[in-house]
């Protein structure tokens, strides 16, 4: 029973964070007070995309095993220059083995676009990409896929190792969280799985947020 309970506290913690951390909100938390469903039918009017992605990161733990990433983030944009405008969404939170929080759908104006980034935010560590690119068309919900990144650590305390990446399809929990909440939208989308751009394999340094009472840097 107390685990059970502590289960309970620990997944409202979690849906809790993920609302405050989320940048995006214009989807599954429209601020014009619209239902889901007839906040997307109005972005689709208005000759925007509307793109579904996740992230699944697995990082090196103390162990030495490879243990999933409680928040991560994906950073969307169309060029590499920092002055250009970027989206950071939340992907799929999972708790207790089951999907707890997700917020890998958001518009955009048609384009291409790049997935320039996945960061860990509960441990502060970041991928830099770009990793992948994708299309936005106007009018259309597109599936573009998950991006997962295996880091494989070079060591205790070492942010250096090997990376793994592969595009795999959206889970089915996150595709039945969406008809759940947008049932009409979802009958409208289609698969387009990005394209993940360089080699699979390669060996990577995690960039860290050094974070002190003065703040982070």
């Amino acid at each position: 029973m107390k685990r059970t309970i502590l289960l309970a506290v620990w997944l409202a913690v979690v849906v809790s964070i993920t609302a405050a951390r989320a940048q995006s909100g214009d989807v599954l938390r429209p601020a014009d007070g619209l239902q889901v469903d007839e906040h997307i039918a109005r972005e689709l009017q208005e000759h925007r995309g509307v793109v579904i992605v996740d992230a699944i990161l697995m990082m090196p733990s103390i162990s030495g095993d490879l243990t999933r990433c409680v928040f991560p983030e994906v950073t969307l944009g169309q060029t590499l220059n920092k002055d250009a405008p970027r989206k950071t969404i939340s992907a799929s939170m999972i708790g207790g083995g089951k999907l707890a929080a997700f917020g890998g759908i958001t518009s955009l104006p048609p384009g291409e676009y790049l997935l320039l980034s996945i960061r860990c935010d509960n441990v502060n560590a970041g991928y830099g990409g770009p990793h992948a690119k994708f299309q936005v068309r106007a009018g259309e919900i597109v599936d573009i896929g998950a991006l997962r990144l295996d880091h494989h650590g070079g060591g205790l305390f070492s942010n250096a190792g090997k990376m793994h990446r592969s595009v795999e399809d959206v889970s089915p929990e996150i595709v039945a969280f969406l008809k759940a909440r947008a049932p009409r939208a979802m009958t409208q989308m289609v698969r387009r799985p990005m394209t993940m751009l360089g080699p699979p394999d390669s060996v990577t340094r995690t960039s860290i947020r050094r974070c002190s009472i003065f703040g982070c840097s």
